[in-house]
């Protein structure tokens, strides 16, 4: 694929990622997974006007809430790959922020549940 004038090995960069940083991606998709349950109850005990984010709630609206999170999740998904597959190295610091970001959403809407 060619961007701005330079070859970009997109499939070959996913590649790399997914076998140099394994431990990163599993730990993306079990954060994933935890996101969606935990959002979910967050969303049930709330309602969706609590959602922080503005993608997600409005498919949680329109489709209702648990296949608007998953869709939202899907996005996040695709997002990180096609990151990832735009350069080999700078693409895993974003793989990297967003599980950071899941592990926060995480924290947040348990304690949510808590208090």
């Amino acid at each position: 694929m060619w961007l701005l004038g330079e070859k970009i090995d997109f499939i070959g960069n996913i590649k790399f990622s997914l076998n140099r940083y394994t431990l990163w991606w599993i730990i993306l998709l079990v954060t994933i997974v935890f996101d969606i349950f935990t959002t979910y109850a967050f969303v049930s005990k709330y309602g969706i006007r609590a959602e922080g984010n503005l993608m997600t709630k409005t498919w949680m609206s329109f489709i209702g809430p648990h296949w608007g999170n998953v869709l939202g999740k899907i996005l996040q998904l695709v997002s990180v790959l096609f990151f990832v597959g735009l350069h080999k190295r700078l693409g895993n610091i974003f793989l990297l922020f967003v599980i950071l970001l899941n592990c926060w959403a995480i924290v947040i809407n348990s304690w949510g549940l808590v208090s």
